[in-house]
């Protein structure tokens, strides 16, 4: 018994080839005696943030012509009481101080661009915006409480002045519950009529000036108006009021209208941004797709050349607090995301009324906040709609190199994505094409480093190539994909053959077991018996394989003596071939 032990342990023959080049010395002489931020490129959007001198914030106008950006700081908490003056840069050029700038509020520029009017606690100011001297003083005389609450001023047909105040003389406590009237005046006129009066209006007027859009709040629910402006007075064309039970409970924190004159927007808070024609005031489908979850959207604007729109929110977290999208919404684009996360620099929020365009679009002025609404920052974002740059900067690898059919492999990479790091996890995909055709590979998780492991086990043999693609996301262009040819080969096999605990005339029964670290061996799969004696070599009858790769060989020998029994497996497609043999002392 020992010695077929023996024999066993040191006579195991795996490899085809020399079991073969084995067998034929063995049968001759018995005869005759085995993937961070990184710098951005051009066309990448880039961000200048710089905080406000002032704890309050009340509006923003973007002069086209200067190339200036004016904002105010007029709140009902205001101890700073300015109009800053900031060039395309972010730099801030001037700080405009007067006895009679007292809560600057709204602010308006004449058709021409010569007069800045700015509405203030008592008057709405005319400034000339080259020197910021004063061309003229306002109107609502001695009504020192009307501008505590920020109005808007808009310019209609004839170069009339429209403009919204507070309607009674009390100091306010909460704006949102303020009732203000609508106004109309010739510049230089000193008898402003009043039109109408709702609770914390917005106004914004068409790029023709014919027509003025009005969200308000009607008790606790939101109303939209439109008015005809190409008369001297004022005439409704169309009102709603989102009244039912199911809508939402929300106060106007912004109204725009696109440069095309047929919509508005109106930013509702938690109830979103309402797209309406601004014909009938009925909602618009398909519309620019819903905020992220959560989002009380605080701000839109469209860029006067049509091409863009921009919608801020406030929202908690690592969501995005700005989107920015084609202007034209049948178009269906996927907004540009941008997420600011920094309450204490940079601000965690959209503030009311603060986004603007430059006249091309190129740059979009964003006012953010932290929770609080005691800090504000002004970020001139160059580029607002492009996306940063993406790319596979190194080769990918796999491992092992040379994997065998049904050996699971690892395809690693490394993908950079420029700009500030995504708020939320990135995907890479991959595709395996072999001579079976395409076959999607598991995608795979970005680290924080830009690099990622593909999971992936390769059922055929021949050359697979793998294509890893990135395929872009709110803040980054899709990458240039990145392939990998691997070159499958087949799996090795294991035959062993067990010595038999009795072998003699009367029969012989050897177990055996052929087994693969690959793809499964196929159902049918036999293995190949081969009896060899001093009188010759003898081709038994093949034994098949169980599922479990186990298998028994038969056989009753002829005589007595040495005997070698060769049992051969051939391989087929996915794997290697394999071999072992036993050498049994047949006893009578």
């Amino acid at each position: 018994m020992s010695e077929y032990r023996h024999a066993h342990r040191h006579a195991r023959f795996r490899r085809a080839r020399g079991l073969l080049a084995a067998l034929a010395v063995c049968t001759a002489t018995l005869t005759t005696g085995a993937p961070a931020a990184h710098a951005a490129e051009p066309g990448e959007p880039s961000d200048t943030a710089v905080r406000l001198p002032s704890s309050t914030y009340s509006r923003m106008l973007v002069d086209q012509g200067r190339q200036r950006v004016y904002v105010t700081t007029g709140a009902l908490n205001a101890t700073v009481h300015e109009l800053l003056v900031y060039d395309f840069d972010g730099n801030l050029l001037r700080t405009v101080k007067t006895d009679a700038l007292i809560d600057p509020g709204a602010m308006m520029l004449s058709a021409d661009g010569s007069i800045l009017y700015v509405g203030v606690g008592s008057y709405i100011l005319m400034f000339n915006p080259d020197t910021f001297s004063y061309i003229g003083g306002g109107w609502v005389r001695s009504d020192f409480f009307k501008g505590r609450c920020a109005g808007d001023i808009v310019v209609t047909t004839g170069g009339t002045l429209r403009f919204t105040r507070m309607t009674r003389q009390s100091a306010p406590t909460d704006c949102t519950t303020e009732p203000q009237a609508l106004y109309s005046v010739l510049p230089g006129g000193d008898q402003p009529e009043s039109i109408s009066s709702e609770v914390d209006p917005k106004i914004a007027v068409s790029p023709a000036g014919d027509k003025i859009v009005e969200a308000y709040a009607y008790g606790s629910k939101l109303a939209v108006g439109v008015w005809n402006a190409t008369g001297s007075n004022l005439t409704r064309s169309a009102l709603r009021g989102f009244v039912g039970p199911n809508d939402p409970t929300t106060v106007p924190r912004d109204v725009a209208v696109s440069p095309d004159g047929e919509l508005a927007l109106v930013a509702a808070g938690v109830s979103g941004t309402k797209t309406l024609s601004i014909t009938d005031l009925s909602e618009v489908a398909p519309g620019y797709g819903p905020l992220p979850d959560g989002t009380s959207s605080t701000a839109v604007a469209f860029s006067p050349d049509g091409s863009l729109l921009a919608r801020g929110g406030a929202v908690d977290g690592t969501a995005a607090d700005l989107l920015v999208q084609s202007a034209d919404p049948a178009r269906g684009d996927a907004p540009r995301e941008y997420a600011f996360t920094d309450g204490t620099n940079g601000g965690d929020r959209v503030a009311d009324r603060g986004l603007a365009f430059s006249a091309d679009g190129s740059r979009l002025f964003a006012m953010t906040t932290d929770a609080a609404g005691d800090a504000y920052w002004l970020h001139v974002i160059s580029n607002p709609d492009a996306r940063y740059h993406s790319s596979f900067d190194s080769p990918l690898t796999a491992q092992p190199g040379t994997p065998y059919a049904g050996q699971a492999v690892r395809i690693s990479g490394r993908l950079q994505l420029n700009g500030p790091a995504p708020s939320r996890p990135v995907q890479v995909t991959a595709l395996r094409h072999d001579s079976d055709g395409d076959h999607a590979v598991p995608s795979a998780t970005v680290g924080s480093d830009g690099t990622f492991t593909l999971d992936d086990t390769p059922a055929v043999t021949g050359q697979a190539t793998y294509t890893v693609s990135f395929a872009g996301d709110s803040a980054h262009d899709p990458a240039q994909d990145a392939t990998l040819a691997v070159d499958v080969v087949k799996a090795p096999t294991d035959l062993t053959l067990d010595p038999p605990t009795r072998a003699t005339t009367s029969g012989v029964e050897i177990h055996g077991t052929l087994t693969t670290p690959g793809a499964a061996l196929s159902a049918g799969t036999t293995v190949d018996v081969r009896r060899v004696t001093k009188k010759g070599v003898i081709d038994l009858p093949a034994v098949a394989v169980g599922p479990d790769g186990s298998f028994t060989v038969d056989d009753v020998p002829p005589a007595k003596g040495s005997t070698l029994y060769v049992v051969s497996y051939d391989g087929d497609a996915l794997h290697e071939a394999s071999a072992d043999y036993v050498t049994v002392d047949v006893t009578p």
